[in-house]
């Protein structure tokens, strides 16, 4: 056979969709606790589900190829949207493109922007995504290192000195996966004051900006300067509970969207014309996302993210964590168990869940930052389910240190 890339042996597969393709072999597993991938449990909303049907009544326009940018009918709804949550401000339609999800978005939006050798200053820890398409691009991750003591919030001071010459962009999620933390407003303005000062782009990742339980979600894109700097990549798999659907924006300056339309239209094509047609209808319904946001995603998570952190102080007290301001994760750090068990993070995943049927993410795949963590959504299964997983794990350590004595 002839000789594959050698770009391959540096590119990592993503834990998240191993851990994925394992519980979808294992989905009968009813003893299975999942406390790994961020997909949302809750059914989508009932008016959207009812405009997909709707659409069928025309299958050839419901199958059809539509443009890459994503159909007009969309677009100007998103703008719409993003005007009445976010008083974003759009040019028009031609500021938006529609993305096969987020992910798209993330590697069409980060491929428009840079150049081989390129600075990119990232989080530490930080969604495992960007280091990888960093890498794909020829790009240099920059890494800024945040802790949970400070509640995962950036050291401005360091993020100075981190910019050089050559950093071309920023990348902010805020909610943020894995930490959960909120961008503080004031932590917003000066990483926009810094992007004008030293002339480079900020690219937020924006899939979790419904998902806010404390604080308020900063429109990066609406404070002064930011507007001609930023590509808010979104994603309609958290807020509209449709990840399969891959279904998903990113707006920005013309220029930055043009970039994007020349990538996307080799990677992907075109977005998924079914979806977007139900997806206008469901924007258009005006009270539909409201009340679906205010009496079920933001109630329900919320909820299970209090009774997780409750049930982690009450059989893991020796754990870290912050409490998450808005996203789906706990990023608790575990280093006195890890260090009374003798285990890596990553070995006591394994573990937990060959031992104890508990799935749970390995903070050091986010960064090394992440080493002693462990990420564990609390969107994905209901109270009981989610104190049994946490008892699981406190009995795991308990039998471990029990065998040594």
């Amino acid at each position: 056979m002839p000789r594959m890339s050698r770009q391959l042996a540096n590119i990592k597969t993503s834990a998240i969709r191993r851990t994925s393709a394992w519980l979808a072999l294992a989905k009968d597993k009813k003893e299975i606790i999942s406390f790994g991938g961020g997909a949302p449990s809750l059914p989508p909303p009932p008016e959207f589900v009812q405009k997909m049907k709707d659409a069928l009544n025309d299958p050839w326009r419901a199958v059809s190829y539509g443009g890459t940018r994503g159909s007009l009918d969309l677009r100007e709804a998103i703008v719409r949207d993003l005007q009445k949550y976010g008083k974003v401000e759009l040019e028009g339609p031609d500021n938006i493109i529609i993305t096969h999800g987020g992910t798209e978005g993330i590697f069409a939006g980060l491929k428009a922007l840079l150049d081989p050798g390129d600075e990119v200053i990232i989080f530490d820890p930080t969604y495992l995504g960007y280091p990888e398409v960093l890498k794909i691009m020829g790009a240099k991750a920059v890494t800024l290192p945040v802790y949970v003591e400070n509640g995962f919030q950036p050291d401005m001071e360091v993020l100075k000195k981190k910019v050089s010459k050559h950093t071309k962009a920023l990348v902010l999620l805020s909610p943020d996966n894995p930490t959960g933390r909120v961008i503080r407003p004031e932590i917003a303005k000066a990483i926009v004051d810094l992007a004008c000062d030293h002339d480079f782009w900020i690219v937020c990742d924006d899939a979790y900006k419904h998902t806010v339980f404390e604080g308020t979600h900063t429109w990066v894109s609406t404070l002064p300067g930011a507007e001609e700097r930023t590509i808010t990549i979104c994603s309609f798999s958290k807020e509209a509970s449709i990840p399969g659907l891959r279904l998903g924006y990113s707006y920005g300056p013309i220029e930055a969207i043009d970039g994007m339309e020349k990538y996307a239209q080799y990677l992907s094509l075109c977005p998924e014309t079914l979806a977007q047609i139900a997806m206008v209808g469901y924007l258009d319904d005006q009270n539909a996302k409201d009340r679906y946001l205010s009496e079920q995603v933001i109630p329900t998570y919320k909820e299970r993210a209090d009774s997780m952190g409750n049930y982690i102080q009450d059989y893991l007290p020796e754990a870290r964590i912050t409490r998450p301001q808005g996203a789906f994760y706990y990023f608790a750090n575990f280093e006195s168990y890890l260090d009374e068990v003798r285990l890596s993070e990553e070995e006591f995943a394994d573990e937990l869940r060959l031992k104890k049927n508990v799935i749970v993410i390995s903070g050091i795949v986010f960064g090394q930052n992440g080493k002693n963590h462990e990420r564990m959504t609390f969107v994905s299964e209901p109270d009981k389910r989610i104190e049994e997983g946490i008892k699981r794990i406190s009995d795991y350590i308990n039998e471990k240190l029990g065998k040594r004595n």
